[in-house]
């Protein structure tokens, strides 16, 4: 199970402005101590018309472990300023007995102007389906989240929780942010329930 599901990075309800892009390279290494990293994402959208964004990752171990692009459609606000994202792709993972499934998704978020930054609350489902060896396959992703950026910080406080034919996964995800010239660098704390940090994300994002 990869434990960068559902990061401080994953795909919102918010559209990409036209042409604009967004890039963030994110290192997920181990709380124990040692430093060699675990898993290395890429993660990047591109804002190809007003209300449709594309977007795609790829996240290696000592090989390609998995990969994913998606399109994300905008419909028009929903009433008291929510803001929704309906989204379909393909994942392929390698490894597994389903090579590569079908991605759909549905995210919902509300931002806040505020004198001290902006404020928001986003959650999502991504389900992931395919037939292979062993029948039907469905995976769930489910996330929420919420955040405060100001001129230079960022914090995050995000939930996930994974189902899959291997089990279930809750983790909580505190992240802080500062940016730095025209990035931002990232760090996530990934925690299951109860438990100690299991491991920490450092992320380097283009722009935010």
């Amino acid at each position: 199970m990869s434990i960068l599901a559902a990061g401080a990075a994953a795909a919102g309800p918010w559209p990409r402005e036209v042409g604009g892009i967004f890039l963030s390279t994110t290192s997920t290494l181990p709380a124990a101590g040692d430093w060699r990293p675990l898993q290395t994402e890429t993660y990047a959208e591109f804002g190809l018309r007003r209300r449709v964004t594309l977007g795609g990752s790829f996240t290696i171990t000592t090989q390609l472990d998995q990969a994913n692009v998606f399109a994300r459609w905008h419909p028009p606000d929903l009433p008291g300023g929510l803001v929704w994202g309906v989204t379909a792709g393909v994942r392929y993972e390698p490894w597994r007995a389903v090579t590569y499934r079908l991605m759909t998704g549905l995210d919902l978020g509300r931002g806040f102007d505020t004198t001290r930054g902006n404020l928001w609350m986003r959650g999502g489902v991504r389900l992931y389906q395919g037939t292979g060896y062993f029948g039907r396959e469905l995976d769930t992703d489910l996330s929420s989240q919420i955040g405060w950026r100001g001129d230079r910080w960022l914090a995050l406080f995000g939930v996930s929780h994974a189902t899959t034919r291997y089990g279930r996964y809750t983790r909580l995800r505190p992240a802080v942010g500062v940016r730095l010239g025209p990035m931002m660098l990232v760090a996530e704390g990934v925690v299951p329930p109860g438990e100690r940090i299991e491991a920490v994300r450092l992320s380097v994002w283009s722009n935010f």
